[in-house]
């Protein structure tokens, strides 16, 4: 399996979230978010060959499925991000206690660890329902699902291993930072802060994820495709809550 469904599973999810953010309805936005969280879950234990692969989705199904939820509800409040920590702590719970039922013990380290870094990729994943509560608003949307797609694309071209990060954070960059100015020029500092810290993220991951992606199958590589766009979703929020 090669990285190219993976990245045409980011783009086919983030032009869902784009027009579901559009809509100006919160639950829309977060049943997008959800249909991603649902796609990771689903092959994020094939992507890491985690030993139990059932129960490791359904833990991170739960945990994304919460934080969208979560989202919806927290944007009124005067600390959104606030009651995601208490969601984490119970996130990590909700792991070792899908290891305590599991008939296997085996690879029990490898099994936690890596169910709970796709538990950390849905929980982020709340951050894009959040993101059009800042005062930077759909242009915020917009730029950051811009740059994510521009640097995940990059990242699929045949190009030297040792470059390819940075290709990917330059168009990234650059991809997002020309959608922000045409959406908004006044704040262009901004967004091009939001485009490089996007893009950085789904650079990273992608050295991560798609090292591993080759003969792992379909679902393991929307898996792969929907990773990267969930992890953008609370780095977008909070610069966007800064900056602005």
């Amino acid at each position: 399996m090669t990285a190219l469904p993976a990245a045409l599973a980011t783009v086919a999810l983030a032009a869902l979230i784009a027009v579901s953010g559009y809509s100006l309805t919160p639950p829309l936005l977060a049943a997008a978010v959800g249909l991603a969280v649902l796609l990771l879950g689903v092959g994020w234990a094939r992507l890491l060959d985690l030993p139990d692969a059932r129960g490791s989705a359904v833990t991170v199904v739960v945990t994304g499925w919460t934080a969208a939820a979560l989202a919806v509800r927290a944007a009124g409040m005067t600390r959104p991000p606030a009651p995601f920590a208490a969601l984490l702590a119970l996130s990590v719970l909700l792991a070792f206690g899908h290891e305590l039922v599991r008939r296997e013990r085996h690879d029990l380290v490898e099994s936690v660890t890596g169910t709970l870094s796709g538990q950390a990729l849905a929980l982020l994943g709340g951050g894009w329902v959040l993101l059009p509560t800042t005062r930077l608003s759909l242009t915020a949307l917009a730029t950051a699902l811009a740059a994510a797609v521009a640097a995940r694309l990059v990242g699929i071209v045949p190009i030297p291993l040792v470059v390819v990060g940075w290709a990917s954070l330059g168009a990234g960059t650059v991809v997002g930072a020309v959608v922000g100015v045409v959406l908004d020029g006044s704040r262009f500092g901004s967004l091009l802060l939001l485009s490089a810290v996007v893009s950085a993220v789904v650079a990273a991951l992608d050295r991560l994820v798609l090292q591993v992606l080759p003969r792992r199958g379909v679902p393991a590589a929307l898996a792969a495709g929907a990773a990267p766009l969930l992890a953008v979703g609370t780095a977008a929020y909070a610069v966007a809550l800064r900056v602005a």
